[in-house]
């Protein structure tokens, strides 16, 4: 298992149990999902996140491998539909159990710009303002490095077809109970293969995760633990991935804020600097 199916494997428990919004969230006890299989539950679950506009989500990230041991803790608010926007911020990098100095930061995206506070990205900005804003058109044509498509991974990794994909589980169960931040939820777990994820996916839908997801990687299992409130939307989502040489990822996502509106402002204007492109592609 290549570096690549870690990242998916975060993707897939990200996208996949940000199940979110439309419906309140409010948790209220988990009788419905009692009354399901487990398959069901997840299929439930997967109609619900149909719905899913607006959401928050808590990230951790850990991964072994070649390079040794890493994590990375962020959060965000993003919505999904009318318009994408979010509000996201990386709050610890570490590699070997230390920090990686520069890397924390924040990321804006409104319209069709994008506002970026990355200690590493200093240097790249016109008047050393701790804010740069990329317009995601300009950019795109005049460096020809697609950051809409970049920015628009968000989107298109849409919670519905990431949920769908893990109802193509063959051993999916029912836990138990647990209570998760106060709310009282079912817990499932179970494991499915690449390629039975990629089955329960529609054609486009198949093709846009092959680029994370591909071929080669088909009978590689993903290992996860859901926890859904009474109104079968995830609470919790613990996705894992294992790889013939040792290495693998953990991705333990806590939602929250279902359905609930926010707002993205643009840091003030005299905080904000332009991006040389060039410079940090490497050109002159």
């Amino acid at each position: 298992m290549k570096r690549r199916l870690v990242v998916a494997a975060g993707g897939t428990a990200v996208s996949a149990a940000l199940v979110l919004t439309g419906c309140g969230g409010g948790g209220t006890g988990s009788t419905e999902n009692m009354r399901l299989t487990a398959s069901q539950a997840l299929v439930k679950a997967s109609e619900k996140t149909g719905e899913a506009d607006t959401f928050k989500a808590d990230l951790t990230v850990t991964g072994t491998g070649e390079g040794g041991s890493g994590e990375i803790r962020a959060n965000g608010q993003f919505q999904l539909r009318p318009t994408l926007r979010f509000s996201a911020k990386l709050d610890e990098f570490n590699r070997g159990g230390k920090s990686v100095p520069g890397a924390q930061g924040q990321a804006l995206f409104t319209g069709d710009a994008l506002y970026a506070k990355v200690p590493q990205l200093a240097q790249f900005v016109s008047g050393g303002k701790p804010w740069v804003k990329i317009d995601v058109n300009q950019a795109s044509q005049h460096t020809g490095f697609d950051i809409r498509g970049l920015i628009g991974e968000v989107q298109k990794v849409d919670p519905a077809e990431q949920t769908k994909m893990f109802t193509g589980s063959k051993d999916v169960r029912r836990v138990g109970t647990e209570n998760i931040d106060g709310v009282e939820t079912t817990h499932y777990a179970g494991t499915v293969t690449v390629q039975d994820a990629l089955n329960r996916l529609d054609a486009d839908s198949r093709e846009k995760v092959r680029k994370w997801l591909p071929a080669e990687d088909a009978q590689h299992k993903i290992a996860f633990d859901l926890w859904t409130d009474g109104e079968n939307l995830p609470r919790k989502l613990v996705s894992k991935m294992n790889g013939d040489q040792g290495e693998g990822g953990t991705v333990t996502v806590l939602y929250s804020d279902y359905g609930e509106s926010f707002t993205v402002n643009p840091p003030p204007a005299d905080q904000v600097g332009e991006l040389s492109l060039a410079g940090l592609l490497g050109g002159n």
